[in-house]
Protein backbone atom coordinates (compact mmCIF):
# COMPACT_ATOMS: atom_id res chain seq x y z
CA UNK A 1 0.00 0.00 0.00
CA UNK A 2 1.25 3.33 -0.71
CA UNK A 3 -1.51 6.12 0.20
CA UNK A 4 -4.10 6.70 2.43
CA UNK A 5 -6.88 8.77 1.77
CA UNK A 6 -9.35 10.34 4.61
CA UNK A 7 -12.40 11.78 4.86
CA UNK A 8 -12.65 14.60 6.89
CA UNK A 9 -16.24 14.74 8.68
CA UNK A 10 -16.54 11.73 11.11
CA UNK A 11 -13.05 10.34 10.50
CA UNK A 12 -10.74 13.35 11.58
CA UNK A 13 -13.27 15.44 13.91
CA UNK A 14 -16.10 14.62 15.17
CA UNK A 15 -18.33 17.16 13.38
CA UNK A 16 -21.55 15.34 12.11
CA UNK A 17 -22.96 15.65 15.75
CA UNK A 18 -22.36 19.88 15.74
CA UNK A 19 -24.02 20.07 12.68
CA UNK A 20 -26.81 18.41 12.91
CA UNK A 21 -27.82 19.85 16.48
CA UNK A 22 -27.56 23.26 14.07
CA UNK A 23 -29.45 22.38 11.87
CA UNK A 24 -32.36 21.89 14.49
CA UNK A 25 -32.07 25.21 15.57
CA UNK A 26 -33.35 26.15 12.23
CA UNK A 27 -36.02 23.80 12.07
CA UNK A 28 -37.18 25.38 15.01
CA UNK A 29 -37.12 28.81 13.85
CA UNK A 30 -38.79 27.42 10.44
CA UNK A 31 -41.35 25.95 12.88
CA UNK A 32 -40.61 22.52 11.00
CA UNK A 33 -40.41 18.72 12.40
CA UNK A 34 -38.86 16.21 11.06
CA UNK A 35 -38.06 12.62 12.16
CA UNK A 36 -34.98 11.65 13.85
CA UNK A 37 -34.02 9.55 11.21
CA UNK A 38 -33.99 12.20 9.05
CA UNK A 39 -31.65 13.96 10.79
CA UNK A 40 -28.95 11.57 10.98
CA UNK A 41 -29.70 10.51 7.37
CA UNK A 42 -27.67 14.17 6.97
CA UNK A 43 -24.39 12.95 8.52
CA UNK A 44 -22.01 11.90 5.46
CA UNK A 45 -24.38 13.17 3.25
CA UNK A 46 -22.77 15.31 0.45
CA UNK A 47 -23.49 18.93 -0.63
CA UNK A 48 -25.66 18.12 -3.76
CA UNK A 49 -28.18 15.63 -1.52
CA UNK A 50 -28.06 17.94 1.46
CA UNK A 51 -29.55 20.67 -1.05
CA UNK A 52 -32.00 17.81 -2.86
CA UNK A 53 -32.81 16.74 1.43
CA UNK A 54 -33.70 20.53 2.46
CA UNK A 55 -35.88 21.02 -0.86
CA UNK A 56 -37.98 17.64 -0.79
CA UNK A 57 -38.27 18.16 3.18
CA UNK A 58 -38.40 21.49 4.12
CA UNK A 59 -39.73 23.18 0.88
CA UNK A 60 -37.15 26.37 1.28
CA UNK A 61 -34.19 27.19 -1.01
CA UNK A 62 -31.12 25.87 0.19
CA UNK A 63 -29.59 28.76 0.94
CA UNK A 64 -31.87 30.48 3.38
CA UNK A 65 -31.81 27.61 5.48
CA UNK A 66 -27.48 27.72 5.21
CA UNK A 67 -27.68 31.20 5.39
CA UNK A 68 -29.56 30.74 9.38
CA UNK A 69 -27.23 28.19 10.20
CA UNK A 70 -24.07 30.35 9.24
CA UNK A 71 -25.66 32.67 11.99
CA UNK A 72 -25.72 30.13 14.23
CA UNK A 73 -22.62 28.93 13.64
CA UNK A 74 -20.89 32.32 13.54
CA UNK A 75 -22.64 33.19 16.92
CA UNK A 76 -21.24 30.16 18.53
CA UNK A 77 -18.52 29.67 16.39
CA UNK A 78 -17.65 25.82 16.41
CA UNK A 79 -13.95 24.87 18.28
CA UNK A 80 -12.70 22.38 15.60
CA UNK A 81 -9.88 21.64 17.47
CA UNK A 82 -11.73 20.18 20.13
CA UNK A 83 -13.46 17.88 18.09
CA UNK A 84 -10.13 15.90 16.84
CA UNK A 85 -10.98 12.21 17.09
CA UNK A 86 -8.74 10.17 19.59
CA UNK A 87 -5.80 8.24 17.75
CA UNK A 88 -6.05 11.27 14.85
CA UNK A 89 -2.58 12.73 15.35
CA UNK A 90 -0.83 9.52 16.25
CA UNK A 91 -2.03 7.74 13.25
CA UNK A 92 -0.69 10.90 11.23
CA UNK A 93 2.87 10.39 12.51
CA UNK A 94 3.18 6.91 11.90
CA UNK A 95 1.56 7.52 8.26
CA UNK A 96 4.23 10.80 7.78
CA UNK A 97 6.68 8.18 9.27
CA UNK A 98 6.21 5.16 6.85
CA UNK A 99 6.24 8.04 4.12
CA UNK A 100 2.74 7.15 2.97
CA UNK A 101 0.98 9.60 0.52
CA UNK A 102 -1.59 11.01 2.08
CA UNK A 103 -4.80 12.99 1.10
CA UNK A 104 -7.98 14.34 2.61
CA UNK A 105 -11.27 13.73 0.13
CA UNK A 106 -14.34 15.03 1.63
CA UNK A 107 -17.77 16.14 0.37
CA UNK A 108 -17.39 19.49 2.65
CA UNK A 109 -17.11 22.78 0.70
CA UNK A 110 -13.93 24.12 0.34
CA UNK A 111 -13.88 26.92 2.73
CA UNK A 112 -14.89 24.58 5.79
CA UNK A 113 -11.97 22.25 4.85
CA UNK A 114 -9.43 24.84 4.76
CA UNK A 115 -11.02 26.56 8.55
CA UNK A 116 -10.74 22.90 9.47
CA UNK A 117 -7.25 22.12 8.16
CA UNK A 118 -5.66 25.38 9.89
CA UNK A 119 -7.26 25.60 13.12
CA UNK A 120 -6.23 21.14 13.44
CA UNK A 121 -2.18 23.04 11.72
CA UNK A 122 -2.04 19.78 9.73
CA UNK A 123 -2.79 22.02 6.37
CA UNK A 124 0.51 21.17 5.57
CA UNK A 125 0.51 17.21 5.92
CA UNK A 126 -1.68 16.36 2.87
CA UNK A 127 0.33 16.20 -0.71
CA UNK A 128 -3.60 16.49 -2.31
CA UNK A 129 -6.75 18.13 -0.50
CA UNK A 130 -9.91 17.40 -2.44
CA UNK A 131 -13.56 18.95 -1.73
CA UNK A 132 -16.75 17.48 -3.23
CA UNK A 133 -17.89 21.10 -4.43
CA UNK A 134 -15.31 19.84 -7.48
CA UNK A 135 -17.19 17.29 -9.17
CA UNK A 136 -20.71 17.26 -10.35
CA UNK A 137 -21.70 14.37 -8.12
CA UNK A 138 -19.67 13.89 -5.10
CA UNK A 139 -20.35 10.55 -2.55
CA UNK A 140 -21.10 8.29 -3.25
CA UNK A 141 -20.45 8.63 -7.14
CA UNK A 142 -16.56 7.24 -7.08
CA UNK A 143 -15.12 10.06 -8.92
CA UNK A 144 -13.84 12.12 -5.69
CA UNK A 145 -11.99 8.86 -4.95
CA UNK A 146 -10.47 8.13 -8.45
CA UNK A 147 -9.48 11.38 -9.01
CA UNK A 148 -7.59 11.92 -5.78
CA UNK A 149 -5.95 8.74 -6.30
CA UNK A 150 -4.70 10.34 -9.96
CA UNK A 151 -3.21 13.37 -8.52
CA UNK A 152 -1.20 11.23 -6.10
CA UNK A 153 0.00 9.12 -8.74
CA UNK A 154 -1.18 5.99 -7.13
CA UNK A 155 -3.51 2.97 -8.51
CA UNK A 156 -6.67 2.74 -6.35
CA UNK A 157 -5.68 -0.93 -5.18
CA UNK A 158 -2.52 1.04 -4.14
CA UNK A 159 -4.71 2.96 -1.93
CA UNK A 160 -6.14 3.05 2.02
CA UNK A 161 -9.81 5.30 2.56
CA UNK A 162 -10.67 5.73 5.93
CA UNK A 163 -14.37 6.66 5.85
CA UNK A 164 -17.63 6.60 8.56
CA UNK A 165 -20.63 7.14 6.34
CA UNK A 166 -22.63 4.81 3.55
CA UNK A 167 -21.95 7.57 1.08
CA UNK A 168 -18.65 7.37 1.64
CA UNK A 169 -17.53 3.61 1.98
CA UNK A 170 -19.75 3.10 -1.06
CA UNK A 171 -17.05 5.65 -3.43
CA UNK A 172 -14.42 4.62 -1.99
CA UNK A 173 -15.03 0.98 -2.34
CA UNK A 174 -16.84 1.66 -6.03
CA UNK A 175 -12.98 3.26 -7.12
CA UNK A 176 -11.22 0.49 -5.82
CA UNK A 177 -9.75 1.26 -2.96
CA UNK A 178 -9.43 -0.60 0.42
CA UNK A 179 -12.05 1.06 2.83
CA UNK A 180 -11.87 1.09 6.75
CA UNK A 181 -14.13 2.42 8.98
CA UNK A 182 -14.21 3.98 11.79
CA UNK A 183 -16.94 2.63 13.64
CA UNK A 184 -20.21 4.95 14.03
CA UNK A 185 -23.31 3.96 15.50
CA UNK A 186 -25.40 6.84 16.64
CA UNK A 187 -26.13 7.78 12.74
CA UNK A 188 -27.70 4.23 11.46
CA UNK A 189 -24.52 4.04 9.16
CA UNK A 190 -24.72 0.62 7.47
CA UNK A 191 -20.91 -0.30 7.38
CA UNK A 192 -20.58 -3.90 6.37
CA UNK A 193 -19.39 -2.81 2.75
CA UNK A 194 -16.09 -1.80 4.47
CA UNK A 195 -12.96 -4.16 4.72
CA UNK A 196 -12.00 -3.48 8.22
CA UNK A 197 -13.73 -1.50 10.80
CA UNK A 198 -11.79 -0.16 13.53
CA UNK A 199 -13.27 1.42 17.22
CA UNK A 200 -10.20 4.08 17.51
CA UNK A 201 -8.25 5.62 14.59
CA UNK A 202 -4.74 4.20 16.27
CA UNK A 203 -6.08 0.41 15.52
CA UNK A 204 -5.71 1.09 11.96
CA UNK A 205 -1.50 0.93 12.99
CA UNK A 206 -2.48 -2.80 13.36
CA UNK A 207 -3.77 -2.88 9.99
CA UNK A 208 -0.88 -1.18 8.06
CA UNK A 209 1.67 -4.00 10.17
CA UNK A 210 -0.85 -7.05 8.64
CA UNK A 211 -0.42 -5.33 5.01
CA UNK A 212 3.09 -4.80 5.40
CA UNK A 213 3.89 -8.81 6.89
CA UNK A 214 2.09 -10.04 4.16
CA UNK A 215 4.72 -8.89 1.47
CA UNK A 216 4.40 -11.31 -1.81
CA UNK A 217 5.25 -10.31 -5.30
CA UNK A 218 7.98 -8.38 -6.59
CA UNK A 219 9.27 -5.23 -4.60
CA UNK A 220 11.65 -2.22 -5.62
CA UNK A 221 13.78 -1.33 -2.52
CA UNK A 222 14.49 1.78 -1.78
CA UNK A 223 18.02 2.70 -0.59
CA UNK A 224 19.08 3.14 3.09
CA UNK A 225 16.08 1.04 4.05
CA UNK A 226 16.02 -2.32 6.05
CA UNK A 227 15.46 -3.72 3.11
CA UNK A 228 18.21 -2.61 1.00
CA UNK A 229 20.60 -4.26 3.93
CA UNK A 230 19.25 -7.38 3.77
CA UNK A 231 19.40 -7.46 -0.66
CA UNK A 232 22.94 -6.43 0.14
CA UNK A 233 22.98 -10.32 1.63
CA UNK A 234 22.21 -11.93 -1.81
CA UNK A 235 24.83 -10.12 -3.59
CA UNK A 236 28.33 -11.63 -4.22
CA UNK A 237 30.43 -8.78 -4.05
CA UNK A 238 33.54 -10.61 -5.40
CA UNK A 239 31.05 -11.35 -9.01
CA UNK A 240 29.24 -7.67 -8.73
CA UNK A 241 31.94 -4.51 -8.16
CA UNK A 242 29.62 -2.31 -10.02
CA UNK A 243 28.67 1.51 -8.37
CA UNK A 244 25.18 0.79 -6.65
CA UNK A 245 23.77 4.00 -7.17
CA UNK A 246 22.92 4.40 -10.88
CA UNK A 247 21.11 0.58 -10.42
CA UNK A 248 17.99 -0.52 -9.39
CA UNK A 249 17.36 -3.32 -7.26
CA UNK A 250 14.63 -5.73 -7.73
CA UNK A 251 13.67 -8.39 -5.18
CA UNK A 252 11.15 -11.32 -5.03
CA UNK A 253 9.36 -11.85 -1.27
CA UNK A 254 7.31 -14.99 -0.53
CA UNK A 255 5.50 -15.42 2.54
CA UNK A 256 7.36 -12.23 3.78
CA UNK A 257 11.06 -13.67 3.18
CA UNK A 258 13.09 -12.00 0.60
CA UNK A 259 14.07 -14.51 -1.91
CA UNK A 260 15.90 -12.64 -4.72
CA UNK A 261 18.22 -10.02 -5.68
CA UNK A 262 18.24 -8.63 -9.61
CA UNK A 263 20.10 -5.13 -10.38
CA UNK A 264 19.60 -3.43 -13.31
CA UNK A 265 21.51 -0.68 -14.85
CA UNK A 266 20.04 1.57 -17.12
CA UNK A 267 17.59 -1.01 -18.45
CA UNK A 268 20.01 -3.77 -18.39
CA UNK A 269 20.02 -6.52 -16.27
CA UNK A 270 23.62 -6.71 -14.52
CA UNK A 271 23.09 -9.09 -12.09
CA UNK A 272 20.43 -11.98 -10.36
CA UNK A 273 20.92 -14.30 -7.58
CA UNK A 274 17.38 -16.54 -7.62
CA UNK A 275 16.33 -19.57 -6.22
CA UNK A 276 15.01 -20.36 -9.38
CA UNK A 277 14.04 -19.77 -13.33
CA UNK A 278 10.67 -19.20 -12.55
CA UNK A 279 11.42 -16.79 -9.80
CA UNK A 280 13.60 -15.16 -12.43
CA UNK A 281 11.06 -14.93 -14.66
CA UNK A 282 8.36 -13.55 -12.52
CA UNK A 283 11.02 -10.63 -11.76
CA UNK A 284 11.32 -9.88 -15.21
CA UNK A 285 7.96 -10.26 -16.14
CA UNK A 286 7.08 -7.64 -13.32
CA UNK A 287 9.81 -5.28 -14.18
CA UNK A 288 7.99 -5.21 -17.51
CA UNK A 289 4.76 -4.19 -16.82
CA UNK A 290 5.95 -1.76 -14.15
CA UNK A 291 3.73 -2.79 -11.30
CA UNK A 292 6.23 -2.47 -8.78
CA UNK A 293 5.77 -1.47 -5.05
CA UNK A 294 8.40 -0.01 -3.84
CA UNK A 295 9.45 -0.84 -0.17
CA UNK A 296 9.73 1.91 2.20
Amino acid sequence: MKAVIFDMDGVIIDSEVVYIDFFKKVLEDFDVEISEEDLFSLAGLSQQKTDEFLESKLHRKPEEVYNMMKNYIDADKIDYSSLVMDGFYPLLKELKRKNFKLALASSSPKNTIKLVLEELKIEDEFDAVISGEDFVESKPNPEIYTNTCEILGVRPQDAFAIEDSDYGIESAKNAGLTVIARREDRFNFKQNKADFIVDNLQDIKLILEKFEKGKNGVYKIRRKSKEFVKAMFFIDKETFNDDLDDCDIYCLYRNDKMKSAIIKKYDNIVYKKVESDLDYKLILEEIENKEIDEIR
